[in-house]
């Protein structure tokens, strides 16, 4: 079931990527983890001028940081110790993907958008 910012209802199930609502809900569940998403993320945006890679790269790096830090989670994660939150992070990571897929096509065919500072 996909709702909220990437599929809403309101507007035909056409909406943004996912990206700011993941940010958002990551900082909210694991500052640590959602702070290094966001600064591997824009490090990857000034290095390729590439948003989209930015937002790629940091849904990938998210459920394996999971796997790593086990603690600062403002959800439960008793018992199997971090394993639902792992699940969650990949279920995030390929929505995420998911609604990447026409960038990913054209960063691998070299054809992507990349930012630009200057005025038109």
């Amino acid at each position: 079931m996909y709702y909220g910012h990437t599929f809403p209802i309101f507007f035909g199930f056409k909406g943004g990527k996912g990206v700011a609502t993941s940010l958002g809900v990551l900082l909210m569940s694991n500052w640590q983890i959602g702070l290094i998403c966001l600064v591997f993320a824009l490090v990857l945006m000034i290095l390729t001028r590439m948003v989209s890679l930015g937002s790629c790269g940091a849904a990938v790096l998210f459920p394996v940081l999971t796997l790593f830090i086990n603690q600062n989670y403002t959800v439960l994660t008793e018992g199997k110790k971090g394993t639902v939150y792992f699940v969650y992070s990949l279920i995030l990571a390929v929505i995420v993907l998911f609604n990447h897929r026409e960038n990913i096509k054209r960063m691998l065919n070299g054809t992507e958008n990349k930012l630009s500072l200057k005025n038109k």
